[in-house]
């Protein structure tokens, strides 16, 4: 009864986690640390060989994944890798100044922004393209991110399901 207590609590813990990924923090790795450290205190052959292959498969897709989506995307409105860079430290500052707006769900829509307000200004004030252009470049960072954003979070969504499946058949 307990044991079975204690991990429902770790996997919601698990899934709250996941949702740091919108706000560009790195959700799916602190939930793996989590869940790494909890192989010491489960019962032995609880997480086999499989679980982990698949594991860190999921963790690394998920983070290329999002990187290469916005990357991806800049490339093919033409921005410099500086737009690209200045849409990732947006997207970072902008989640955690919205993340008090909507009950948190504002860091979803801060993280956007900060892509599109970071990638113009460096297309516009560093790359010194016109402002449509700046405008374009930075509409398809945001597509990018967003994208890769999704990609992440249901990677990270699929890695606590995983887990949860594997704890609580072993309990």
């Amino acid at each position: 009864m307990f044991s079975n207590l204690i991990a429902t609590i770790f996997v919601i813990i698990l899934f709250l986690l996941i949702f740091l990924n919108f706000i560009s923090l790195p959700g799916n790795w602190i939930a793996a640390v989590l869940i790494i450290i909890s192989a010491f205190f489960v019962p032995d052959g609880t997480y086999y060989f499989l679980y982990w292959v698949l594991f860190f498969v999921l963790l690394v897709t998920g983070e290329v994944a999002e990187f290469y989506l916005q990357v991806q995307h800049g490339k093919k409105a033409n921005a410099s890798t500086t737009s690209n860079v200045f849409g990732i430290i947006g997207a970072i500052a902008g989640g955690i100044l919205f993340m008090p707006f909507l009950l948190g769900l504002g860091a979803i829509f801060g993280t956007l922004l900060g892509a599109f307000v970071g990638s113009f200004l460096s297309e516009k004030f560093i790359s010194h393209k016109e402002t449509e252009e700046a405008q374009k470049v930075a509409c398809a960072i945001v597509l990018g991110k967003f994208l890769g954003m999704l990609l992440k979070f249901g990677l990270g969504i699929y890695l606590v399901f995983f887990t949860a499946q594997t704890i609580f058949a072993a309990l």
